[in-house]
């Protein structure tokens, strides 16, 4: 299959491109920005470069051409400024849906995100709920989908996967955060750990993103990815800390809850931990398909990197 990869020198499309590499059958694209400095770690696979910005539309020039069979559609920002969530989340997605379109591409397969209906309460989160975010990313997110959605009744054919905090070896946001400070015994557990954080572990996502192209079930409503197994805060600490060697994490007595809380950005982090974070894959898992890596496993792997590579911080970037 000729491939298209966007996003392919981030964190995800990395670990995609070099599992389609796998297959010598396929013929890998890779839509990169000249300024990235990423590109070495996909130089040693065979893969095609295309430097172009799908946040402007000049860029389906350089690719008009191809007689391309796939798009993984996996670029995006994840941070807090307003103008280039939009132009990345947003223009950048209807862009790639218009070149799809326009390429009469066989399937394109759209990485959106739970946060396009985390903001509703229900336990646990289902792909049916209305949209609701809780922060700006989460309301681009919604935006991008609604492009995709619009592009399905056109006659586009769209995988729709959504999935949730995504972690694994080099994963350059929060993990490295969390290891350092739980090798210091910064990161203390509240409530005794109680709460369930529903993670997903990068390889079961590439794993699920390639499978949803063997079946058209796919091509309709959407679906959340995330690994099997729920544990808690409490189990996924213990897995990290017996990993990378370090002293369990303090328990805090609920008399200092509030204090660790109204810390200036500690506090903030923490409270993210306070609540049950669980989805369904019910529907995921009806289309047979079987996660490669339990949760144990992959955090165990995702820390070792870490603990290994730690001293040389460029390679978490």
């Amino acid at each position: 299959m000729n491939i298209l990869v966007t996003g392919a020198t981030g964190f995800i499309g990395r670990f995609l491109t070099q599992r389609l590499c796998l297959d010598n059958q396929n013929n890998i694209f890779c839509l990169v920005r000249k300024s990235s400095k990423n590109i070495k770690y996909l130089t040693p696979f065979k893969v095609k470069f295309i430097y172009a910005d799908i946040t402007e539309e000049s860029f389906i020039e350089k690719i008009k051409d191809l007689n391309l069979d796939v798009i993984f559609h996996c670029a995006g920002y994840v941070g807090n400024k307003r103008k280039r969530l939009y132009k990345v989340n947003v223009l950048g997605t209807k862009n790639i849906c218009k070149l799809a379109l326009k390429l009469n591409i066989k399937k394109m397969v759209y990485l959106s995100s739970v946060a396009v209906v985390s903001g509703n309460k229900n336990l646990p989160l289902v792909e049916d709920l209305p949209y609701k975010a809780t922060n700006i990313y989460g309301i681009s997110k919604i935006e991008a989908e609604k492009i995709v959605l619009d592009y399905r009744k056109k006659g586009l054919k769209i995988v729709i996967l959504r999935p949730c905090m995504v972690y694994g070896e080099s994963e350059p946001h929060l993990l490295g955060l969390i290891l350092f400070l739980l090798k210091h015994r910064l990161f203390p557990l509240i409530d005794e750990g109680k709460y369930k954080l529903h993670l997903l572990y990068v390889k079961n996502l590439i794993e699920a993103m390639i499978f949803s192209l063997s079946k058209e079930e796919f091509t309709e409503g959407t679906f959340f990815v995330a690994d099997k197994e729920i544990l808690t805060l409490k189990e996924i600490a213990d897995i990290f800390v017996e990993s990378i060697k370090a002293k369990p994490p303090l328990k805090i007595p609920s008399y200092l809850k509030p204090v660790l809380l109204n810390l200036p950005f500690l506090g903030r982090k923490l409270k993210f931990f306070l609540r049950d974070r669980i989805y369904s894959i019910k529907k995921l898992l009806s289309l047979d398909f079987k996660h490669p890596y339990p949760a144990d496993l992959g955090l165990r792997k995702s820390a070792e990197f870490w603990l290994k590579h730690s001293k040389n911080l460029s390679i978490l970037k």
